[in-house]
């Protein structure tokens, strides 16, 4: 009588047991919890991210393509994008997702969907996967598409692999965006405006088909436009970013009072200026060649702000290669790539959470810039300097292609982290404070405005060479190239297109996001070599170990009871 008392017990006990496993799991299936222990808080979602998904009224939903066979490090980029739309979901529910292999079905499905993605801008990478004895070619889509309503946007969940680093590092750099760039894609999807960004225009600027690739990419999301000062009596203040790229002309009072008043109304403004004048065929026709400076006729007015765009040249020992000619051969000329250390490869302030993932970054000709007076109301961050091995050459200068020709001695690069790119941030003085004529008050009378002297909080950025963000266009056959193209060598330097998408990215971003991109994650990958070579240990290790420490425990607990209640 007792042994079926007990076994009922122990029957009825087993359905509890049974049923709050079930309770947990349904619960569990709707609720998502967590609690972060990670050295690095890589659970921890940053506020501004908070802040962002708590603001989602609509259902957004979020289609990710990365499923089927992978490698372990696009396997970790898949776990990585699953853990942060879980922790998504969990501060909104609204927020929808799924994961889907493109590559799936039958041979037409999938060509249907690889065209409907390529028509999206979608592109796949090549993956080789080891299936046994074979490696087999696969094509991977490492991309979430984020929809709402109508309106959908592909992000790009993959970091290019920049210079010295091998695919395990593009894929630690990815896994550490995965927060910003689904948050940013959200932000961007969400937005009730179109961030409007415009470039000037009457000063000889970069013309709208030398900035084409950097507006192409940008252009999903944002407006692009030209505007010319002069016609204008004012910049609107509904434009986000205005840029003023490599004016060749100066800019007249009229033309600089019009920006000055838009910076103080809290206008933000990127200057991308040269100093000089520099063409590589007045080098090739001339033995010693002085460039000319540029009058912009901005000095005074970066004085003002706090900044100097000095008349130097950098020199450095870590740049990109020219093309030269060195005899000629049977009738035809032989060429030769040169390192050519006027063409500096720039590189991050990696403690600055704009740039401190990006790649180097191609420069032509770069100046130096000084920070004049850093004070409270104005801070001051570097964004990109020179490397190491660096030097300055002080106008004027004479530039020959001899150089080349001269072994460059290390000792001479002695100067280091030159900045070439400053971003300031906080209230600016105007200009034209004490400085206001009759003709700009009458203007200021027709558009109903008033002068002022000190700016709102905003934010302004100098960079001392615009060919960072200028492609190269071929009006034969219509072809732009990609920001930081090298035509000596074919190279791309990636690092030209995330320095100018994360900084404007940046300047329209209303829940600073940039402090996700700022995390630091540690990728913690199998040691493949290992992993390969003692395959069987590690699989017994992994699966058989679990099921005999689960049933040693299951013997001990049995033998203990059966000790205690045995004899009852």
């Amino acid at each position: 009588m007792k042994n079926r008392k007990r076994s009922i017990s122990l029957i009825i006990q087993t359905f509890i047991v049974a049923a709050i496993v079930v309770v947990v799991n349904l619960i569990a299936n709707h609720f998502y919890t967590y609690i972060d222990l990670t050295q690095d808080k890589q659970f921890t979602l940053e506020p501004a991210t908070q802040k962002l998904l708590g603001d989602v009224d609509d259902i957004i939903f979020i289609e990710v393509l990365l499923d089927g066979e992978m490698t372990a490090g696009f396997k970790k980029l898949k776990e990585r994008t699953l853990e942060i739309l879980k922790q998504f979901k969990s501060e909104n529910p609204s927020l929808e997702y799924n994961f889907i292999n493109p590559s799936a079905g039958t041979i037409e499905e999938i060509n249907t969907v690889r065209r409907n993605l390529s028509a999206d801008g979608i592109s796949p990478v090549n993956l080789f996967i080891q299936e046994g004895d074979q490696r087999v070619e696969k094509l991977i889509y490492p991309y979430a598409i984020i929809k709402s309503g109508s309106r959908k946007l592909p992000v790009n969940l993959l970091e290019p692999i920049g210079r010295g680093e091998n695919e395990m590092d593009g894929i630690q750099k990815s896994v550490t965006l995965i927060e910003y760039k689904l948050a940013s894609g959200i932000a961007k999807i969400k937005a009730d405006k179109i961030p409007l960004v415009a470039f000037t225009a009457g000063h000889g600027e970069l013309l709208p088909s030398q900035t084409a690739t950097l507006e192409q990419e940008l252009g999903a999301t944002m407006e692009f436009g030209r505007i010319n000062l002069d016609t204008l009596y004012k910049v609107n203040q509904l434009l986000d970013v205005l840029i003023v790229a490599r004016p060749q002309e100066a800019l007249s009072l009229k033309d600089q009072f019009k920006i000055d008043q838009y910076i103080m109304n809290g206008g933000k403004v990127i200057w991308l200026i040269d100093q000089f004048d520099i063409k590589l065929d007045s080098l090739n026709r001339n033995v010693a060649y002085v460039p000319r400076k540029i009058d912009h006729g901005l000095d005074n007015l970066f004085f003002k702000y706090g900044i100097r765009i000095n008349s130097d040249l950098i020199l450095d020992l870590e740049n990109s290669q020219i093309m030269q000619v060195v005899g000629v051969q049977g009738g035809e000329e032989q060429q030769r790539l040169f390192s050519w250390v006027y063409d500096p490869l720039l590189q991050a302030n990696r403690d600055n959470k704009i740039v401190k993932s990006i790649d180097r970054v191609r420069s032509t000709f770069p100046s130096s810039i000084s920070v004049l007076n850093e004070t409270a109301e104005i801070k001051d961050q570097v964004l990109l300097t020179s490397s190491d091995y660096s030097r300055r050459q002080i106008y004027p200068m004479r530039l020959s292609f001899e150089i080349l020709r001269l072994e460059q001695k290390i000792e001479a690069y002695d100067k280091k982290k030159i900045p070439v790119a400053v971003l300031m941030e906080g209230e600016f003085q105007s200009f034209f404070k004490n400085r206001v004529t009759e003709e700009m008050n009458s203007t200021l009378d027709k558009i109903g405005s008033s002068f002022k002297e000190k700016s709102v909080p905003t934010t302004q950025v100098f960079v001392s060479d615009p060919d960072i963000i200028k492609n190269m266009y071929d009006p034969n056959s219509s072809k732009i190239s990609p920001m930081g193209y090298n035509p000596w060598d074919g190279t791309v330097s990636n690092g030209n297109k995330q320095f100018m998408v994360n900084l404007i990215e940046y300047l329209v971003d209303d829940y600073q996001l940039a402090d996700a991109r700022a995390k630091t994650l540690k990728l913690r990958l199998l040691d493949q070599v290992e992993l390969e070579k003692n395959k069987t240990k590690w699989q017994v290790i992994n699966v058989v170990m679990p099921v005999l420490v689960i049933m040693l425990f299951g013997f001990l607990f049995n033998y203990l009871r059966k000790r205690k209640y045995g004899s009852v």
